[in-house]
């Protein structure tokens, strides 16, 4: 069963059902109208999760609804994972290299995908373009469709978390003026984001790590200090379980920063930069080094 067979089943029985789109999708949090539109015209590959989801709702067993499904490619997967473990701290090399399987995913690869393996591509695409421009004109029209879906899932997967993670970078360019929907929403984000649970492999940890340094970035930027320490027993926790060490370095940065600026204490941010710098030279990040050293001269002059 095609794509195009399938979603023609899937609209034929949920009419003969008499159900509407807007009845059939209920609060949008698993499957949204837009979706379900796209793949009732076979535009669209349906995940399993979300077969699953339609299965449920009309009343069948999986296997009754279950078209063929394919696995996704290995080499696919571990460009992703390549791609999302890799981290370039704006050095123009790594910064191509990450473009460059980039574009090898898109050309040999996305039309392939399902749609959920599509929304991360191109949530990671988006990511990359707001963080390299500087620009909220990507992937609006990603957070419009799915961000309500990923905010509100009770366990977060690693397409949910990207998402959340293009919010924050949108959030940081927007400057957050307090009473705004997102600021509202940032904020709740802040506060319930360590207590989510995910349903992320131990190995992929690292993007849920990544999502809350980049939180921290923008509470030290709007001086909410109170919510730092907690961020950095997550991490901390997170870095322990998945035993990925490669960003220790930026915990000491986020720890002086907070040892300067919510304590005011000139020692202790200095044990804790020294230490970064230490890190950054025994996993051999020559860069991140350089960048540790900026830093730590830009925060005593200010």
């Amino acid at each position: 069963m095609n794509d195009k067979e399938f979603g023609q089943r899937v609209r034929q029985l949920r009419e003969t059902a008499g159900i509407t789109r807007e009845q059939f999708c209920d609060d949008e949090l698993e499957l949204s109208v837009r979706q379900l539109t796209r793949i009732e015209a076979g535009t669209s590959k349906p995940t399993f999760s979300k077969i699953q989801y339609i299965a449920t709702r009309l009343g069948m067993g999986l296997y009754e609804l279950m078209p063929d499904y394919v696995s996704l490619p290995e080499r696919y997967s571990k460009l992703k994972f390549d791609i999302l473990r890799t981290p370039t701290y704006g050095n123009e090399d790594l910064m191509n290299k990450r473009d460059f399987m980039m574009t090898e995913i898109y050309d040999d690869y996305y039309d392939d995908l399902p749609e959920e393996e599509r929304i991360v591509v191109d949530t990671l695409s988006s990511l990359f373009d707001v963080l390299d421009t500087d620009s909220r004109d990507y992937g609006k029209d990603i957070l419009d469709d799915y961000l309500h879906q990923s905010y509100h899932r009770s366990k977060l997967s690693v397409n949910d978390i990207m998402i959340l993670r293009l919010f924050i970078e949108h959030c940081q360019l927007e400057g957050l003026v307090a009473g705004t929907s997102n600021h509202t929403l940032f904020m709740d984000l802040v506060r319930t984001l360590p207590q989510a649970e995910y349903d992320v492999h131990s190995e992929s940890l690292f993007i849920v790590r990544d999502l809350m340094f980049a939180i921290v970035r923008i509470l030290f930027s709007k001086e909410l200090y109170a919510h730092i320490p907690t961020y950095i027993e997550k991490i901390e926790g997170i870095m322990e379980l998945s035993q990925d060490f490669q960003k220790k370095p930026i915990v000491n940065l986020v720890k002086w920063k907070y040892e300067l600026k919510a304590q005011n204490n000139r020692e202790s941010a200095e044990r804790c930069y020294n230490e970064a710098v230490m890190l950054a030279n025994l996993l051999n990040q020559v860069h991140l080094k350089e960048k540790l050293q900026m830093e730590w001269e830009k925060d005593l002059t200010s």
